[in-house]
């Protein structure tokens, strides 16, 4: 690819939910009980129109040019293999080719500990998680780096992790990956690029502070200090349903989360435009009922 600029679509946690009376009885046992009763209960309506919305996205993002699609997890609601099935097919025209498609798990993808949990997302979506330098993986698939064109990278690194418990929701990344990271960072491959620096967690919030310790991302803190690091890039992630830009004192590129892109309500993503001269462009993109429309940050 090499194009003067570069077109990038972000967008996240979709959460395509499954008919509930198809879920064995054995998986029930676990936290995912209490998830499908707060489906039951009323969430699952925020998601009722996820297909529809999904066809929609993927119309604006024909109809836009865009040279990278990211994801930054939460495909399914309840971890089945049935949701990331049909999560897989939602999604599968924006992942040819699959090296213009980036993603990463989030915790809803691996809900709970079960035998073949970690196993379910790669084997859905093994086509996109091709590594451009294999070499740094440090745990599964990631961290992951795609080089596109001569002037950016991808790099996703996997924070997501199941939760045993009702009231917990939080995300780690791995003190290896975050050594595999630091690491790579002094690669002269990624010498010059724009670095695209994603993960499932939010490292900070709207407002610039940590997100609670039951919700957010535990080693936040250390994450940012390697990407402080980074003169040309940005941070991308989603988990928190609200989109957002934010600019902290620690790091010097910016953070953006994707929010969702499917929630009734707050339906957002964001397209970014980046020059060969690593300048960045954003854009939100909202839903303006039957498609969704770009409007200024």
């Amino acid at each position: 690819m090499q194009k003067e600029t570069i077109r990038i679509l972000h967008f996240s946690d979709i959460h395509v939910g499954t008919l509930l009376r198809h879920i064995h009885w054995k998986k029930w046992f676990s936290k995912r009980a209490v998830g499908a009763i707060n489906l039951l209960r009323g969430r699952s309506k925020y998601f009722d129109e996820v297909e529809e919305k999904m066809a929609a996205l993927v119309a604006f993002e024909k109809e836009n040019d865009i040279d990278v699609v990211i994801n930054t997890g939460d495909y399914t609601a309840l971890g089945l293999e049935s949701e990331l099935e049909l999560a897989k097919a939602l999604v599968a025209p924006m992942m040819i080719p699959p090296q213009r498609y980036v993603t990463v798990p989030g915790n809803h993808d691996i809900y709970v500990h079960e035998a073949n949990s970690h196993y379910r997302f790669s084997e859905q979506f093994c086509s996109v998680l091709q590594n451009d330098l294999p070499e740094y993986c440090a745990g599964g698939h990631f961290p992951l780096v795609r080089l596109v064109g001569e002037h950016l990278a991808v790099i996703a690194l996997n924070s997501a992790k199941p939760n045993p418990w009702p009231w917990r929701s939080d995300g780690h990344i791995p003190t290896v990956q975050l050594r595999s990271f630091e690491k790579m960072l002094e690669d002269p491959r990624l010498e010059g690029r724009f670095l695209c620096v994603i993960t499932h967690y939010a490292p900070r919030l709207a407002s610039g502070e940590p997100d609670k310790r039951l919700h957010g991302l535990h080693n936040a803190d250390d994450f940012l200090r390697i990407c402080s690091r980074i003169d040309k890039g940005m941070i991308l992630f989603g988990h928190v349903h609200r989109t957002y830009r934010v600019d902290i004192p620690e790091v010097s590129i910016p953070l953006f989360c994707a929010g969702s892109a499917t929630m009734e309500g707050r339906e957002g993503a964001w397209i970014y435009e980046v020059d060969k001269e690593g300048n960045l462009k954003e854009r939100r993109i909202v839903w303006k009922g039957a498609h969704y429309q770009t409007v200024s940050s």
